[in-house]
């Protein structure tokens, strides 16, 4: 279950980050598509909000997007982590709360425990906090154990890319908590269940985005989302509803420009790109 891929991984993981070293970096073909007609062009590139330094995604077909595009759009702008920390801490900490152990079912205690522990954090921490954001600072942790940090991360590179060009955002970091802070509990629930079932964690879900595996990717939303049709509206289908309708429109301008949304957004039969597709624009994968 790599959710970390349709949310925004920098939520908690701006709050004390490693410093790690930085070893030669490996190649990666992560995908990338493009929405065209007669004078537009619109390259969707699917991210990871958080990476390991020794990770290089700037192939060539990137570089030449990144060049062509006369404006940079991402999930949101650029974060700010005494901000985004801050609206974390005010969402996410409530008095009350039952123990994070009995938000789950009993056969979940173990792998909890391990994810805990993979992730850095303790079960103390954990308690104080909604359920929501108990997966959310598990998979951060996670990533983090991994050596990944929001300051490698695909948007913050890329935002030094238009350094001098045009950004805008689609949502903003309020907005984003607000979608797991409305959740109901019962998906919450099933959330964190998902998080810690997931034994394989940030590695598998890197390896799958560094070489375009757009399959290994939709099986992991399938995954996340089975019985859970709030939560799948909430994180995935409503947010690509709302941006297919923002792209079907700036198709009507001329000019070329570069969006980048975490890769789960751009795979499976509800992402992205099928319903763009759906709307009868051209979309191909380029890489």
């Amino acid at each position: 279950m790599r959710w970390r891929l349709i949310t925004p991984l920098w939520i908690a993981a701006f709050i004390a980050l490693p410093g790690c070293d930085r070893p030669r970096p490996a190649p990666a073909r992560p995908a990338l598509f493009l929405v065209r007609d007669a004078d537009t062009k619109i390259w969707l590139f699917g991210t990871i909000h958080a990476l390991p330094p020794s990770v290089d995604w700037e192939t060539p077909a990137v570089t030449r997007a990144i060049a062509s595009s006369d404006q940079l759009v991402t999930e949101i702008a650029k974060p700010n982590p005494a901000t985004i920390s801050a609206l974390f801490v005010k969402l996410a900490r409530r008095d009350g709360l039952p123990p994070i152990a009995a938000r789950l079912p009993a056969d979940h205690r173990d792998a909890l425990d391990h994810a805990i522990a993979n992730a850095g954090e303790s079960a103390a921490t954990l308690d104080r906090l909604e359920t929501w954001a108990a997966a959310v600072t598990i998979e951060s942790g996670r990533a983090r154990a991994a050596g990944a940090t929001p300051a490698d991360g695909v948007e913050t590179v890329l935002a030094a890319r238009f350094a001098g060009k045009p950004q805008r955002a689609f949502e903003s970091a309020g907005s984003q908590l607000g979608f797991f802070d409305t959740l109901s509990e019962r998906d919450q629930r099933l959330l964190l269940a998902r998080t810690v079932e997931d034994s394989s964690g940030y590695p598998a879900m890197l390896a799958a985005w560094s070489v375009g595996n757009v399959a290994a990717l939709a099986r992991s939303n399938d995954r996340l989302f089975a019985g859970a049709p709030g939560l799948e509206a909430a994180l995935l289908t409503n947010r690509n509803a709302r941006w297919s309708r923002w792209i079907a429109l700036r198709m009507k301008q001329p000019g070329t420009i570069m969006i980048a949304v975490g890769a789960g957004h751009l795979v499976g039969p509800k992402s992205l790109v099928a319903m763009l597709r759906t709307r009868g624009l051209r979309v191909a994968r380029v890489q």
